[in-house]
This record gives structure tokens, C-alpha cells and sequence, in this order.
């Protein structure tokens, strides 16, 4: 919450010679208009129960004590959105300043609420109690005003008490839907970043399709579908974990390359691969995981259809570890053959390879492909964006 999001209220307390400062916020939810109608019952029931001509719900602000709701009994003075300026001495501001139920049988026996403000108007008994927010803030008063002397009786105060508790029931309610909506508008917006990336990320997936046609004389239809199919998966299945955590917060790394990775291996069931994934636990940002995610897609990709027809026991191993705390080390390596002799990844014809390279250049890396003895690729990749000053 922000400096200036809570504020002070000054009351006028009985029996208190300053002024005592209850913290007032100024940025709670407004009040539903259906909560307001309830309200409104709640007060009427009350005070006819109760057989006064006022019940009323006020709300305590920086300077005022406003009248929300005011009973439509008969002979009720008050009207909602009527108001008072603090300081005062009003009956409310002794219940806000001590935060406890007080009741005022006979203004008339007291000197200081015989002088009240509201003394002209008739009210000669009050009884009153808090309404807080959940996080313990006030919201204002309920309270019951009579112009006669009014002997509340228990079961009366334990009524006003009940009906306190629904009011607060309905603040709570309403400050719990808020910050779901707050939730629902985050996870709205962090989908509608992942539906923007997407699509940049399939029209640059056809965009290369289209290149490697317009560059090649045969094209094999199988094999480019079931790359495209790979790419698919890389990216749905970042969408699917975003979608399902609820909590808000980015997928793990080796979670979703993981998942990744054993999706792609069971497209080649007829290929036993071993497999060696040591991978920080760490959240990383969409635009860094997903990128990540085409990398491997591409490198295990080429190794199932490249590296492992006269290899015994092929396996595979994927590293990705921390560097420092805006750069990871990422490695990726097979046991087959490797790169064919003078392989030059720079002039490589190779719609997997461009991929990584552009990939690679997109987290503001350098990749290096090596035979050690099978294919490798090594890069440091930035993880987390410089601070910008605002």
C-alpha cells in the first residue's frame, strides 16, 4: 500500500481532552449497490424492531462523518449523504475513536452529550458500535438513535451486535472480490502477453517455413510437419502451465523443459534415449523460458534425427545453471557422431540451426556449437532485464 493510501482522522472522544487519530483509508472498494440495498433492510428491520426513528450506517472519512445509510422510519432527521465535519463531539466519533460499542441511555445525565451536536434534532439515547474492514481499518458506525430516554435492553444491544457482524461479513466479502478481480486482471493481463507472444512466435515459425520452401527444390511434408509439430508443443505447453498455476507466478524452468523434452520423446517410441537433465528450479520470465523451450526443441529435434542411428545407448544431456544473477550457462549434448567435418553453423542451410541461432541472439547470447565428441551447443543467456530507472 502507498504512502499516501492511509490517512488520519481526527475524533472528538469523550472524556479525552485532544483530539485522538484513527487511521482512515483512502482507497477501499466502493460498496456494491445490491450490499447497499441489504443495508438499507438492515436498518429499517432494526429500528422498527427496536421501535426508534433512527438507525443509520455512517462512514468515517479524513474530515467528515458521512451518513450512508439512514433508515426511512418515521421521523428519522437524518438523510444519507448528510454529513458533519470531525472535531465535534458527535456520539460516532467516541465509538470510532475507542473502537467499542457505547450506549448513551439519557443524553440528559451527561454534560457532554448533553451539548452533542445533535441535541437540536431531539436524539436523546444512542447505541453504537464499529464496523472495521477485515484489515482491521474502520469503515464508520451503526448505530440506533431515539428521542425519547431508550433503556436498551441486552437482547436490543445483542441485535444491533449481530447485525454489526453481517455488515462486516459484507466488507469482507467485498474486499476478498476485489482482490480476486486485482488476481483475475493480472492473470488477464499476463495471458494476453502470452497470447501476444505466441503469435509473434507462430508467424516467425512460418515465416521460416515459408523461406525453407521458397529455398529448397523437395521438401519433405512429413518431416516439416512433425518439426512445426515440435515448435507447437514448445509453446502450448508453456501457455498450458501458465493457464493452470494459479498462484500467478511463472512456470519452473526444469519443470517445463522437462515436460518438454519427455513430449518430444515420446513422438520416437522406438528410441530408447537416456536422458540427463540437470536444470535450476528457478521461475523465469515468459519471454526467457519460451525462447529457451524452441532451443531445446530444435537441438533434441535434430539429435533424434541425426545423431542416434549407429549410436549404442544414445543419450542426451541438458544444463542449465545459474551464472550470475542476470545470465545462465546453458548446455546441450549427444553421444552421436557429432557435427560432419567443416560444419560452420554461420553458413548452415538449416531451418533448426538459423532457428537456434536467432533464438539464442533474442536472449542476448552467443552460441557455440562444438564436437565433444557429439553435437554441442553451449551459450550464456541473459535471465533477468537491467533495471531502468523510471
Amino acid at each position: 500500500m502507498s504512502s499516501d493510501a492511509v490517512r488520519l482522522a481526527g475524533l472528538k472522544v469523550e472524556n479525552e481532552t485532544d483530539l485522538v487519530f484513527v487511521p482512515v483509508s483512502m482507497h477501499k472498494p466502493d460498496i456494491p449497490e445490491a450490499i447497499q440495498k441489504k443495508w438499507q433492510r438492515i436498518v429499517d428491520l432494526v429500528a422498527k424492531i427496536m421501535d426508534v426513528p433512527t438507525g443509520l450506517i455512517t462512514r468515517l472519512t479524513t474530515e467528515n462523518l458521512e451518513i450512508f445509510v439512514a433508515s426511512s422510519t418515521k421521523g428519522n432527521p437524518y438523510k444519507p449523504n448528510d454529513r458533519d465535519v470531525l472535531g465535534i463531539g458527535m456520539f460516532c466519533e467516541t465509538v470510532a475513536g475507542r473502537r467499542t460499542e457505547m450506549l448513551v441511555q439519557n443524553s440528559e445525565e451527561s454534560e457532554f452529550w448533553r451539548n452533542n451536536p445533535h441535541a437540536g434534532l431531539g436524539m436523546r439515547s444512542y447505541m453504537g458500535v464499529p464496523i472495521q474492514w477485515s484489515d482491521g481499518e474502520l469503515f464508520g458506525t451503526f448505530c440506533m438513535l431515539d428521542d425519547k430516554v431508550n433503556r436498551v435492553t441486552e437482547l436490543y444491544r445483542s441485535l444491533v451486535i449481530e447485525f454489526r457482524e453481517i455488515i462486516e461479513s459484507d466488507l469482507e466479502y467485498i474486499m476478498l472480490n476485489e482482490e480476486l478481480r486485482k488476481k483475475l486482471t493480472a492473470s488477464e493481463l499476463s495471458l494476453r502477453e502470452v497470447h501476444h507472444r505466441i503469435k509473434n512466435h507462430f508467424n516467425l515459425l512460418i515465416g521460416y517455413i515459408g523461406l525453407r520452401q521458397r529455398g529448397s527444390k523437395k521438401i519433405d511434408t512429413d518431416t516439416l510437419l512433425a518439426d512445426l509439430q515440435h515448435r507447437i508443443r514448445a509453446i502450448s505447453l508453456l501457455h498450458d502451465k501458465l493457464y493452470r498455476n494459479t498462484n500467478g507466478a511463472e512456470p519452473l524452468l526444469n519443470d517445463y523443459v522437462g515436460d518438454l523434452v519427455r513430449v518430444i520423446l515420446e513422438d520416437f517410441l522406438d528410441r530408447g534415449v537416456n536422458l540427463n537433465i540437470e536444470i535450476d528450479p528457478v521461475p523465469v520470465p515468459l519471454d526467457i523460458s519460451l525462447p529457451i523451450g524452441l532451443i531445446v526443441c530444435e537441438l533434441v529435434s535434430n539429435s533424434l534425427k541425426y545423431a542416434f542411428e549407429h549410436t549404442d545407448n544414445p543419450s542426451i544431456r541438458i544444463s542449465l545453471h545459474a551464472n550470475s544473477d542476470t545470465t545462465m550457462i546453458m548446455e546441450y549434448s549427444d553421444n552421436g557422431p557429432g557435427y560432419p567435418e567443416g560444419f560452420n553453423p554461420d553458413e548452415a542451410d538449416s531451418l533448426g540451426i538459423n532457428l537456434v541461432r536467432m533464438l539464442t541472439v533474442q536472449l542476448h547470447g552467443t552460441m557455440r556449437l562444438t564436437n565433444e565428441p557429439g553435437a554441442c551447443y553451449r551459450a550464456e543467456i541473459t535471465v533477468k532485464k537491467p533495471h531502468r530507472s523510471m
